[in-house]
């Protein structure tokens, strides 16, 4: 029981970063391609490592977002003939289906790292950083998205908000 409360807390935590990244990375991306927009429509001056930037806030957005959705369930499901199944038969696929997500996500955070690692010998042309910013989080994804798939596993969904 206290394991599952710490797994719960942990879950919470982790959820509540993802979304404050979400928001912070969101409104830099609105700020860089509203920015880059008026530059060079209104000013004349392109700002070149502009869209590179958005880019990159846009696959980090997708990613964090994709960790939230696996905790909230929020990914596209085909549970119409599942909620007709008796007690155990759904729990059985429904555990299945948990199951092969993780074993999904272990792959994609396997490839995610050696990306990543890759990134290391590269930079990007506009911005001049390592790729290893970027790519860094597939594996940063991959990680939340097995707590929650973990917690989901254990404990149970996260209640619903509002409830």
């Amino acid at each position: 029981m206290r394991a599952a409360k710490i797994l719960r807390g942990v879950a919470d935590v982790l959820e509540r970063a993802e979304h404050l990244a979400i928001r912070v990375l969101s409104l830099g991306l609105i700020v860089v391609v509203f920015g880059g927009v008026l530059l060079r429509y209104i000013f004349r001056i392109p700002l070149v490592w502009g869209e590179e930037l958005a880019m990159f806030a846009f696959i980090w957005l997708a990613f964090l977002s994709a960790g939230v959705a696996v905790r909230r369930q929020g990914h596209f499901r085909m549970s119409a003939l599942i909620e007709y199944l008796p007690g155990r038969p759904r729990m059985f696929i429904e555990v299945g289906t948990v199951l092969l997500m993780g074993v999904l996500t272990l792959v994609l955070g396997w490839q995610g790292f050696s990306l990543a690692a890759s990134g290391l010998a590269e930079q990007s042309p506009g911005l001049r950083v390592s790729m290893i910013w970027v790519y860094a989080v597939i594996p940063v994804s991959a990680l939340s998205m097995l707590v929650f798939l973990f917690e989901t596993l254990l404990v149970g969904p996260p209640p619903k908000d509002g409830a």
